[in-house]
């Protein structure tokens, strides 16, 4: 709701400041609706054994461009408000994680103040699932994210379908709803029965947000179609045990057949808290549980359960003089909770541990300076542990479960 209300008010101060000034005669009208922007980052990146990625070199890790129209305002009918304002917003989603994507991120029509009320608004067309804080990361909010990676097991990712929002006139109480297609792809429904999800907020003091969100999916994928379910934790989603690896499923000690195609339901519940105890310190804890369940017998059902807990504090604690200055560290994990069943934790990984992951925890520490508003500078350690179910040693390609990652990036937004 904070980066939905931020976009409000940039598009309305950009309204007023373009009628307050004289449009240049050689641009069409349309130009002075429409806000163009982009975030991007580039830089060094160090790597241990784990990744399958090049281990050392300069890469651009994250591009991406985006488009905001104001469609209308004051949608008026026989005297009542039916709009306060629609607009639209295009997101090319260019490089992620250092790979060449170039496919739609967000692309939707967004109709504020449904009724003049700040309860009802709506976002038809793809957007991110409003599940947690994490997805606040991802797409637009890349650009502020303290860190140069992403915290393991945070929920996020695009569907399409209908978003609702609102809050009080305060803002201190809120929620976001959102009906899709349930498939990770872009328009594409294998088989799957609609995602919906349901994340409720509220803010009793300035210093503390509070959040619990809930993801429910019925039926996905098929007897010959893979199911890849809509909503990720980090860089992985519901999947049938066994896809996109070659790499052999171990149960219990024993290697199994790849699991069924066809996921019967898959639902989440996790709840985040934001603490701002004084000025310039943040702190974010978060965790909840992602149940993933086939449609078949046999041991391929699977839990997985998320935690996150982040503090960032700005130089300016210290001294003035330190206000572009910030420091962060972070810890993060995902696992199945069950040392005999795994899960591929991270895509990256399909092909070096497969679903033979038992967890995944991630330490990071981050150094920032930010160069006016559009400038910043990060230097980022982690540390990377993987532990592998019982008896999966034998059975994967690199056995060695911890990696070290340094990366120093400068990132651009406007």
């Amino acid at each position: 709701i904070d980066a939905l209300e931020e976009r409000i008010a940039e598009l309305e101060a950009a309204e007023d400041a373009r009628a307050e000034a004289a449009s240049a005669p050689w641009l069409p009208e349309w130009t002075e609706r429409v806000r163009i922007g982009a975030s991007a980052s580039a830089g060094y990146f160090h790597r241990g054994d784990v990744s399958p990625a090049d281990s050392d070199g300069f890469q651009v890790w994250d591009a991406r461009l985006f488009v905001d129209a104001e469609l209308a305002r004051d949608v008026t009918l026989g005297g009542h408000v039916l709009v306060r304002n629609v607009g639209a917003t295009v997101e090319w989603d260019l490089v992620r994680i250092g790979t060449l994507m170039n496919q739609v991120g967000e692309l939707y029509v967004d109709f504020q103040g449904i009724g003049g009320s700040s309860w009802w608004n709506a976002q038809v067309g793809r957007f991110q699932l409003p599940v947690g804080e994490s997805y606040l990361r991802y797409s637009r909010g890349y650009r502020d994210n303290p860190f140069v990676s992403n915290a393991v097991g945070g929920p996020w990712w695009w569907d399409e379908g209908v978003r609702l929002y609102g809050a009080s006139p305060d803002g201190r109480l809120g929620y976001v709803a959102s009906v899709s297609s349930g498939d990770t792809r872009f328009n594409t429904d294998a088989n799957a029965d609609p995602q919906a999800t349901l994340k409720l907020f509220a803010e009793p003091f300035p210093w503390l947000r509070v959040s619990a969100s809930g993801v429910v999916s019925g039926e996905i994928g098929s007897a010959t179609a893979a199911a890849p379910g809509a909503l990720w934790l980090g860089e992985t989603w519901a999947m049938p045990i066994g896809a996109m690896s070659s790499v052999p499923v171990v149960v219990d000690g024993a290697v199994v057949p790849d699991g069924p195609t066809k996921l019967a339901r898959t639902w989440l519940a996790g709840g985040d808290v934001v603490l701002r105890p004084v000025d310039g310190l943040r702190v974010w804890l978060a965790g909840g549980h992602y149940r993933i369940e086939t449609a078949g017998a046999g041991p391929y059902d699977r839990s997985l359960v998320y935690w996150i807990a982040e503090a960032v504090a700005e130089g300016g604690l210290v001294s003035p003089a330190l206000a572009p200055v910030y420091v962060g560290v972070r810890a993060s994990g995902l696992t199945t909770g069950d040392r005999g069943r795994g899960y591929l934790l991270d895509f990256r990984m399909a092909e070096t541990l497969g679903f033979d992951m038992y967890r995944l925890d991630e330490y990071a520490g981050v150094v920032g300076v930010r160069i006016g508003d559009h400038v910043r500078v990060r230097a980022e350690y982690t540390y990377q542990d993987v532990a592998l179910v019982r008896g999966a040693a034998a059975a994967v390609t690199s056995p060695r479960g911890d990696e070290h990652v340094f990366a120093i990036d400068v990132g651009i937004a406007f």
